[in-house]
């Protein structure tokens, strides 16, 4: 499995904002992407989190970790 550094991100940029899944999900990603956000989206079994992910291990659906950044005018 790949994973994403925190750290990684936050060098790029990127802000964690929190977790979610499902409706509340899509909700967050569209407020965010209507307030001129950039958004990228996280498995949060795919973060490189030193093993804090056990809470996630036996979840049917996929919760992720939102994360946004100011857009770039390029």
């Amino acid at each position: 499995m790949a994973t994403e550094s925190i750290d990684k991100l936050r060098a790029e940029g990127w802000v964690e904002q929190f977790t979610a899944s499902g409706p509340r999900l899509e909700e967050a990603v569209e407020n965010y992407l209507e307030l001129g956000f950039e958004v990228k989206t996280v498995p949060v079994k795919d973060l490189d989190l030193d093993g804090c992910t056990v809470c996630f291990d036996d979840e049917n659906d996929v919760t992720v970790m939102i994360f946004t950044r100011e857009k770039s005018e390029t």
